[in-house]
C-alpha cells in the first residue's frame, strides 16, 4: 500500500493514485482537510510507503504547520517516506536550499537571510548589488510573496516584519528573452531525468500558479548533470529543479520536493507513471 498525503487533494495527487493503481498496486489518499480526520497520540496509518504531497510553507502570511506536524508524527511510527522529511525541509526552506546547493558548488544567486531593512541594505552594499533585487519569504510557495524590489523605499516597506516572516533578499538574475521571462523546470525521479520545460511569462514570477505558459525545452548534457547534482545535494528522490538561464550561465534558484506534473502532462510526458513506478519499486525494497 502506498499512501499519498495531501492537504486538499490536487490534480497531481489523483493522477498519481490512478497511475499507481493502473500498475497493479494499492494506493490510498489521506486528505488533511477531511472533516472526519482526527490526529491524536494513537493516530497511525497502514502502508509500506508514504508519499507526502505537502511540506511546510507560507500561505497568506502564515506557515502551514499542521501538515508538517502530521508528517512528523507519522515518522514516529517508523514509516518510510519518499521524499524523506529531511529532504522536504531542505527544499521547503529556500535559504537552506541555497546554502546546500552553494556548498556543493552549484551556482546560485547571492542570498541573505534578513531581520530588517538594515540587514538587507548592508547585504546589497557588501555584494555591490544594484536594484532590482528579489525579496521573498524563505518558505513561500507557488511564487506567492516574491517581489522585485527597485528602490530603498520599496525595500523599507516590504522588510518591516522580515524577522517574523523568514525573509530573504536575493541577487536579481536577468533571465528575460525579448519581452518574456523564460526559466526551466526539470523533473528528477530516482537518478533519472524524466523531462523538463520552459515556463514563459511577461512577469518575472513564472510559476504556473501565477499563469505562466509552457514551452518544450531541450535538456542538454549540462542541464541534465546540473539537475541530478541538485537532487543529490538535497537528498531527494523526486525533485523539481528550477533553473534560470542567463548570459553568465545557469543559476539554480530552488528545488521542489513536492513537484506538480501539470506542465509535463501538457507536453505529453508521463511524469505520473514515472513517479508511480519509482514509488512501487521503493515500496518493495
Amino acid at each position: 500500500m502506498i499512501t499519498v498525503i495531501s492537504p486538499e487533494g490536487s490534480s497531481t495527487t489523483y493522477a498519481l493514485k490512478r497511475a499507481i493503481e493502473a500498475l497493479g498496486n494499492r494506493c490510498k489518499i489521506l486528505l488533511l482537510s477531511d472533516d472526519n480526520l482526527l490526529v491524536d497520540r494513537d493516530f497511525h496509518i497502514e502502508g509500506e510507503v508514504i508519499h507526502p504531497r505537502c511540506s511546510i510553507g507560507s500561505y497568506l502570511g502564515r506557515l502551514t504547520l499542521y501538515s508538517w506536524q502530521v508528517l512528523n508524527a507519522l515518522e514516529c511510527e517508523g514509516h518510510k517516506f519518499i521524499n524523506s522529511l529531511k529532504t522536504l525541509y531542505n527544499s521547503s526552506d529556500k535559504f537552506k536550499t541555497i546554502k546546500i546547493l552553494s556548498k556543493n558548488n552549484i551556482n546560485t544567486p547571492k542570498t541573505a537571510l534578513i531581520r530588517d531593512y538594515e540587514d538587507a541594505k548592508r547585504f546589497i552594499e557588501r555584494e555591490n548589488l544594484d536594484y532590482p533585487v528579489v525579496l521573498k519569504h524563505s518558505f513561500s510557495k507557488c511564487g506567492v510573496s516574491v517581489r522585485k524590489i527597485t528602490s530603498d523605499e520599496e525595500l523599507k516597506r516590504y522588510t518591516e516584519n522580515a524577522i517574523w516572516e523568514g525573509m530573504i533578499v536575493q541577487e536579481y538574475i536577468d533571465f528575460k528573452v525579448g519581452n518574456l521571462y523564460r526559466d526551466i523546470r526539470i523533473l528528477v525521479v530516482g537518478d533519472e531525468i524524466v523531462g523538463g520545460y520552459s515556463r514563459v511569462s511577461k512577469n518575472f514570477v513564472t510559476n504556473l500558479y501565477m499563469g505562466s505558459s509552457i514551452r518544450p525545452v531541450e535538456i542538454e548534457e549540462e542541464l541534465e548533470e546540473l539537475a541530478l547534482r541538485c537532487a543529490q545535494s538535497i537528498g531527494g528522490d523526486i525533485v523539481g529543479v528550477d533553473i534560470l538561464p542567463s548570459k553568465e550561465g545557469y543559476y539554480v534558484i530552488e528545488t521542489n520536493a513536492v513537484p506538480g506534473i501539470k506542465g509535463f502532462q501538457q507536453l505529453g510526458i508521463d511524469a505520473d507513471y514515472r513517479i508511480a513506478e519509482f514509488l512501487i519499486r521503493s515500496s518493495k525494497v
